[in-house]
């Protein structure tokens, strides 16, 4: 039998080591209530910047449409003029003819390229609006996917550069003609362009900081088989580990720095394509090379 002494110490080590773990748990716990407590911080400065940016389209939006009316009109008051010297071309120095015709030519040009412009930059604010409007019901809209592609891709590229002048890379755009019109809610589509976009040039812009001679790239690829989309983005940055890919669509998973990411993109653009897109969203990586994002969604939507 032991004696009563020995059962003491026996109890008070036992005693001890279950203070021990409970101090650990605790210890756990509270940091990763610190983390939680940080990324809903994070959330929401991010919805308080989603309501101020709702303000300021709104505020773009009417100068916008005057920009982009008065180009309009311009375009048809250069085929009025157009017309009208065409009528006394006879009367006018040739020499002198051909100088309004170059400028009436070059004004047309000019125009037309503020109003393709300006009518990009309308889509863009009307989208973000829409994108502001809470308890708006899914919504499914043929859209030209290859020009959605090319300027949210763009968008998220300007938005990355916005925060770092010195950052730039390189564009291929592979976009298949057959993709033409396809029936997606393109708020949501759009969110899931951006975020991915801007992951790719977060991950860019640190194998930059490290490989000084290095070339930041992006592949962007749409094609149409069977009856499905596929969208693929691809750059060259840092790559992932399996450790990282095994949770990279999990809720307030992040490799990012406190205060530059929420950990809720990616969760966000893989419920998007699956539960309302019905589709897939895959991905392949080789640390230090690449990343790749495949997301193939049905056309019978």
């Amino acid at each position: 039998m032991c004696a009563p002494e020995e059962n003491n110490e026996n109890n008070e080590i036992k005693q001890a080591e279950l203070i021990a773990d409970l101090n650990q748990t605790i210890k756990i716990q509270a940091d990763e209530i610190s983390i939680l407590r940080e990324k809903f911080i994070q959330s929401d400065k991010l919805a308080f910047i989603g309501q101020l940016s709702a303000g300021i389209m709104h505020e773009i939006k009417n100068p916008l449409n005057f920009v982009n009316n008065f180009s309009r009109l311009s375009l048809d008051m250069i085929k009025e003029l157009n017309e009208n010297i065409e009528l006394i071309k006879d009367k006018i120095d040739k020499s002198a003819l051909d100088d309004l015709m170059d400028i009436s030519e070059i004004l047309q040009g000019n125009i037309q390229k503020i109003l393709d412009n300006g009518s990009r930059a309308e889509r863009i604010v009307f989208g973000m609006l829409a994108q502001a409007r809470e308890n708006k019901a899914i919504e499914f809209v043929a859209t030209d996917i290859n020009q959605m592609v090319e300027e949210y891709t763009k968008l998220a590229y300007h938005g990355a550069r916005g925060e770092n002048k010195e950052f730039n890379l390189s564009f291929k755009f592979n976009l298949d003609p057959i993709v033409g019109i396809v029936k997606i809610v393109p708020l949501d589509f759009s969110r899931v362009i951006i975020n991915i976009v801007n992951n790719a040039c977060f991950a860019l812009n640190e194998k930059k900081k490290v490989q000084k001679d290095f070339t930041p790239e992006m592949i962007i690829s749409t094609k149409k088989t069977d009856m499905v989309l596929e969208l693929i983005i691809r750059d060259n940055g840092t790559g992932m580990p399996q450790s990282v890919i095994d949770k990279i669509f999990k809720p307030f998973f992040t490799t990012k720095p406190i205060g530059q990411g929420t950990g809720l993109g990616l969760s966000m653009c893989y419920d998007i394509i699956t539960n309302v897109h019905k589709g897939k969203i895959d991905v392949k990586t080789e640390q230090d090379k690449f990343t790749e994002f495949i997301i193939t969604v049905p056309l019978n939507l």
